[in-house]
């Protein structure tokens, strides 16, 4: 039997990192997965600040061979037979049923939001069959054991257990403590009777795949005669979401032509497939014509409900990465950043906390602060669900996102403080995402909204979000049209 102060589950790119930084400070680490190396995963858009952690996490623990993964320019120039694509922020579409996409002078369809100044300087979609790739071979190539293909069992005693079996050999592994980053399929909370948590404001499903050959938006636009010249950047070079009457539509356009696209359907309305929903909408139709479904080998993926959470993260001797923790909505591309974030927090417990008394309240804060940041997503997720029956009070919505996002990329790269990812322990600005998320859960419920009331509430999110609007929201000098948000560009600690 071999022993080891930690072992991981699942090698993706978090449990991946999270080894090669435990090699780091000293720790001996072996990895194990299921699979193996390259396959189809989703959760593909990165932001300004999954860009930030990476590159300080790698700055901070010597790992310089990720340091070209936080901006397309250096990732083009270090590793361009890794693919990728162009983030240069978010763009959103709101459509009609059976009808054509239409817009005015005022915007009133459209909504693009800048993160970064330059193609050169823009985030980027992960093609996650060669990222975590790329990351599990660095694994390979450090002092950390790693183990693909293999099935095991876990048993707690002194410590962790972990038996099964790789290619028909015996494994054997002890270890003092056990991480999971196995994702949804959750194998230390099962294995320990952890209770799921249920109760989440959002509800939704998701359909999705990647595909060759869809058009790109920009052409259906151009077709339709839509003046873009507006546009702060292409609106394909984006994540990119058309808002529709039963949720939303992604589309995330890789350097490989494989553009990741998938459904998002509120759970409490929806019932339709892939194929009924491109028929109620022409443009998007229009975008898939030509398209085939390239991954998974299997075909497109059809979920149940996708929240899900544990009601503990972490224990003594255990603890989640933020993707096993818990998950929401990919709505506002959280998952990358937030799996940082999280891992940033637990390396530095281990390093700093490792044979000491502390450990365990230091792991139990480690637990509480990602469900919080669960509960705060969940929050900022359903406040743009609930207010999608109009397009001004869902943008409204987003930029409660757009808040949280730039307060925290402030707060790390200008006042140099280290807050819970989305300022998710900023109780007061948790408090007003709640407040507005009744507001819209109630004006969603009324049969008329008039104009002069949209515009009365607008106002009011302005209002209650103006503590933590840094960068201009609700007032950019075209409508709809923001030309960069992002915290300015500053070298990590």
């Amino acid at each position: 039997m071999q022993h080891f102060d930690v072992v991981i589950l699942g090698a993706g790119f978090g449990g991946s990192l999270t080894a090669l930084l435990l090699d780091r400070i000293g720790l001996s680490v072996a990895l194990i997965d299921r699979g193996k190396h390259p396959r189809f995963s989703i959760g593909e858009s990165s932001t300004p600040a999954a860009g930030y952690l990476l590159q300080s996490l790698s700055q901070k623990y010597d790992l310089p061979q990720f340091q070209p993964f936080c901006k397309y320019g250096t990732w083009q120039q270090a590793c361009p037979d890794v693919a990728c694509g162009v983030k240069r922020g978010f763009s959103y579409f709101v459509h009609q049923p059976d009808l054509r996409f239409q817009t005015d002078t005022a915007h009133g369809s459209e909504l693009l939001v800048t993160a970064n100044l330059s193609e050169t300087l823009a985030d980027t979609h992960w093609y996650r069959a060669d990222v975590d790739e790329f990351f599990a071979k660095q694994v390979q190539n450090s002092n950390v054991l790693y183990l693909d293909q293999t099935e095991i069992l876990l048993q707690r005693t002194d410590g962790w257990q972990i038996s099964g079996s790789r290619n028909g050999e015996e494994v054997s592994l002890q270890a003092a403590f056990l991480i999971d980053a196995s994702g949804a399929a959750g194998l230390v909370p099962r294995a320990l009777g952890i209770r799921p948590q249920t109760e989440f404001a959002t509800r939704s499903r998701a359909i999705y795949g990647h595909f060759r050959d869809v058009k790109l938006w920009d052409e259906v636009l151009e077709q339709n005669q839509v003046d873009r010249s507006d546009y702060p950047f292409a609106c394909d070079l984006a994540a990119l979401h058309h808002v529709l009457q039963e949720g939303w539509m992604w589309q995330l356009r890789f350097n490989n032509g494989i553009t990741s696209a998938g459904l998002v359907l509120d759970e409490r309305q929806a019932g339709m497939d892939w194929r009924q929903m491109l028929a109620r909408y022409p443009a998007i139709e229009a975008q898939f014509a030509e398209a085939s479904v390239v991954g998974p080998e299997t075909g497109l993926v059809t979920t149940g409900r996708l929240q899900r959470g544990w009601t503990q993260c972490a224990g003594n001797d255990w603890a989640l990465l933020p993707h096993t923790a818990g998950f929401i909505d990919p709505l506002h591309s959280t998952g990358i950043a937030q799996t940082l974030c999280g891992i940033e927090r637990l390396v530095s417990v281990l390093e700093q906390h490792w044979k000491t008394d502390s450990r365990g309240d230091q792991l139990a804060d480690y637990s509480k602060s990602l469900q919080i940041e669960r509960s705060l997503i969940d929050g900022l997720v359903a406040c743009c669900y609930r207010s999608r029956f109009d397009f001004n009070l869902f943008t409204a919505s987003t930029l409660f996102y757009f808040a949280a996002a730039t307060s925290f990329e402030h707060q790390r790269s200008q006042e140099q403080k280290q807050p819970l990812f989305l300022c998710a322990d900023d109780s007061e600005f948790v408090r007003t995402v709640d407040r507005w998320l009744q507001l819209v859960s109630d004006w969603e419920q009324q049969p008329r909204f008039a104009k002069a009331e949209i515009r009365q509430a607008v106002e009011q999110a302005e209002r209650m979000l103006a503590p933590w609007n840094r960068v201009g929201l609700f007032q950019p000098a075209v409508p709809n049209m923001y030309y960069y948000t992002a915290a300015p560009e500053l070298e990590p600690r």
